[in-house]
């Protein structure tokens, strides 16, 4: 006659302590989690300088491919401006145009010198 696997839960051998601690634990996990996958939604901009009419932004982006485990990518410039009452955007790279760039140096060395005084 075949014996029978006895299937035991480990969940049965732990503590009401341990088990306490394990939900906890689940609890922050789910929680993380979501902060993540709500912060993945939307680019993360981190730096932003109008040079005329049109604002360069740098940011990280996300591929959309469902099985992309580099997600988000970057950072990288882009360009925004609007044309025809539409906001409209273009990839610039990841160096910003030198005239742009100069523009946004300046701002970073006025604000460094306004933090020491």
């Amino acid at each position: 006659m075949p014996r029978k696997k006895q299937t035991s839960n480990p969940l049965t051998q732990l503590s009401e302590k341990e088990l306490e601690q394990l939900r906890a634990i689940d609890e922050r996990l789910r929680r993380v989690v979501q902060e993540r996958r709500a912060s993945l939604a939307r680019p993360a901009v981190h730096a932003q300088q109008t040079f005329g009419s049109i604002t360069f932004r740098y940011e990280t982006v996300r591929c959309g491919k469902a099985n992309c485990t580099r997600c988000p990518h970057g950072p990288y410039w882009y360009a925004y401006w609007k044309e025809g009452g539409r906001t409209r955007s273009r990839y610039v790279g990841r160096v910003l145009p030198e005239n742009a760039r100069a523009a946004h140096e300046a701002k970073l060395r006025a604000k460094l010198e306004k933090r020491k005084t």
